[in-house]
């Protein structure tokens, strides 16, 4: 009989969103989370056939065995294959939470979290981890288990396994990560709930600065230097409530999403020039392969909901001075839309009817910019 080693996991079952396929006998695999098509040879090919057919790793092991795959050499294919997959998030474990991960961890590991309406907590399983995770998320922190506020409505815990640490949420395991990686898996995973389970109408992909009781929101393509303008109005007499989300909520009101900003590697040089401390940070890899440093607001975000007031298309260019233009409102909420999200995947007529009405008291306009400066006395001057 074959024995997989303990070092493997339990009861693992293949991710969601993943597909398997054979062209010109090459075995592909394409996931569609990390959006990355992996090469298997026959055997590890013959392995994830398996699993998908629902047998145990003991049973595959077995018909490996029953292909004239020594013993030891199956065990060893079937630790290795499911060690990697965990580690790449093609496969998930689910088990019952491990022990170790039920117990309550010491206070400095442990964060309270509240986040768009969301309280969360993180559990830290070694001072590694949360050396590692806990400054990315210090700024969003309450002092303590939130009393009189809403409950704790998920809870995100991660634990190490040997040089490589692995994400649960709420008894489900996300995946296994290095220590490059786990902040961008973590900050993947809070996104995902706070889609999931905050009360909004639509969620917006756009940086979200408060300025005079309204919401400016910055949109535009990647490359469009939302994140750099962000940080730069933000010490510019803008408040930060976000770098990369705006909920729109039922009120016809936008909140942001306050996580740290994601600065990519590009911005470095700009971002240090206005924040010397992004140089103390450590750099972290994302699933896309965006080296990232995670740099928390200077000063406390903005967490309450405000009345939109502004809406700026950015386009980049390479040099020329910044030229602010206003925007019919329909070409502005048509750009909101076309990277916008709602519950349940599908836009209502009231969250339609909403957006109309927030956008129908907004500024919409459209800045052309090369530098920096010239781009925040531009939105100085419109906002006010």
């Amino acid at each position: 009989m074959v024995v997989v080693s303990d070092a493997a996991p339990a009861d693992p079952v293949i991710a969601a969103g993943m597909a398997f396929a054979v062209m010109g006998r090459r075995n592909l695999l394409f996931s569609e989370a990390r959006q990355e098509i992996f090469e298997l040879n026959d055997t590890a090919a013959y392995i994830w056939c398996r699993l998908e057919e629902g047998d145990s790793p003991a049973v595959v092991a077995g018909r490996l065995v029953d292909l004239d795959i020594p013993a030891e050499a199956a065990e060893g294919y079937m630790r290795d294959m499911l060690s990697d997959w965990r580690r790449l998030g093609l496969i998930v474990c689910t088990g019952a939470y491990p022990a170790a991960s039920m117990a309550i961890e010491p206070d400095d590991r442990r964060q309270f979290l509240h986040l768009a309406g969301l309280s969360i907590e993180l559990r830290h399983a070694s001072e590694v981890l949360a050396e590692l995770a806990a400054p990315a998320f210090a700024h969003l922190q309450a002092e303590a288990p939130p009393s009189g506020g809403p409950p704790i409505a998920l809870s995100l815990s991660t634990e190490a396994e040997g040089d490589l640490f692995r994400l649960w949420s709420c008894g489900q395991e996300i995946g296994t990560y290095d220590a490059d990686e786990i902040v961008p898996a973590l900050k993947a995973q809070l996104t995902e709930d706070v889609l999931a389970y905050a009360d909004y109408s639509v969620a917006i992909h756009a940086a979200t600065l408060a300025r005079h009781g309204r919401m400016l929101l910055l949109c535009g393509e990647p490359g469009a230097g939302k994140t750099t303008l962000t940080m730069a109005l933000a010490q510019c007499g803008f408040a930060f409530a976000g770098d990369d989300i705006a909920l729109l909520m039922s009120t016809g009101q936008v909140g942001g999403v306050p996580f740290a900003a994601s600065v990519k590697s590009g911005a470095w040089p700009l971002i240090s020039g206005i924040r010397p401390d992004l140089e103390q940070l450590r750099i972290f890899r994302r699933c896309d392969n965006q080296h990232v440093r995670y740099l928390p607001p200077a000063a406390p975000p903005v967490t309450a909901p405000l009345r939109l007031g502004w809406v700026v298309l950015l386009r980049r260019q390479s040099d020329g001075p910044a030229v602010l233009t206003p925007v019919d409102r329909i070409e502005a909420m048509r750009a909101l839309l076309a990277e916008a999200t709602a519950p349940g995947q599908r836009l209502s007529a009231l969250a339609f009817g909403l957006l109309a009405e927030a956008m129908a008291g907004a500024g919409c306009f459209s800045l052309t910019y090369a530098g920096l400066d010239d781009a925040i006395v531009e939105l100085q001057r419109a906002c006010g």
